[in-house]
């Protein structure tokens, strides 16, 4: 794989990049709720900068959600259009599994209990564990549930000690206590940097997971589930 984008609009910011040959030159906006207006002059900044074409790019690795209902919906409309342009493979990925994937690296653990705060008391969760050929592997599904209907974790995963990332602990005690586990430490929200984002997108592209532009779709959480 040549040369990857990276398209991330997920949360209130926005920020693009291109790796090729292990080199990365990215743009990232610090204005709020400004995707729409930045995302495509930032990409073709890049582009300038890396002196190729749009048909140079050999993989789009968009942030598909969930987050910010339009934020994503931009990024998801922006790599859908870039990608049917050009016949471009796009690999959708999730926010939480790039946070448990930026929570393995900084805190050195095989396994991540993610959680965010979603609508009228409800988390958006997930749980993983660490793995070579996707970076991250889930385990069950990703859900967004009142913490009371969660899905329990694994019989073998009950009382083991996990690592906890994203901001939808306020209620941790709670939570840990539905799911019958431990934390290895307090919670934190690991940086997503657009060098993760493009490493996942080559490990799930690896594994199969692009799609057709045309297939690409939100991650809601809530109108899918058996999100990866």
């Amino acid at each position: 794989m040549n040369t990857i984008l990276t398209i991330d609009t997920s949360s209130t910011n926005c920020s693009v990049a291109l790796q090729s040959a292990g080199v990365l030159i990215e743009r990232v906006s610090e204005a709020q709720r400004q995707s729409a207006q930045r995302v495509l002059p930032m990409i073709s900044e890049l582009l300038l900068e890396a002196n190729i074409q749009i048909s140079d790019i050999g993989l789009i690795a968009v942030v598909a959600g969930p987050g910010s209902f339009t934020g994503v919906r931009i990024g998801v409309a922006v790599a859908q259009g870039l990608g049917l342009s050009s016949a471009i493979p796009v690999v959708p990925l999730s926010s939480l599994a790039l946070l448990a994937m930026a929570a393995v690296f900084q805190n050195s653990s095989d396994r991540v209990l993610v959680s965010e705060e979603a609508r009228e008391g409800e988390l958006y969760f997930a749980a993983y564990q660490s793995s070579d050929q996707q970076g991250v592997e889930i385990v069950g599904r990703e859900q967004v549930a009142l913490i009371e209907d969660l899905d329990p974790l694994p019989e073998k995963l009950v009382g083991e000690s996990w690592c906890l990332a994203g901001g939808g602990w306020s209620r941790q005690d709670e939570i840990l206590r539905h799911f019958a586990c431990s934390a290895s430490a307090e919670p934190n929200i690991p940086l997503i940097s657009n060098q993760l984002i493009a490493r996942l997108g080559l490990l799930r592209f690896n594994c199969g997971e692009a799609v057709d532009a045309a297939q690409l779709r939100p991650n809601y959480v809530k109108e899918q589930l058996d999100y990866t």
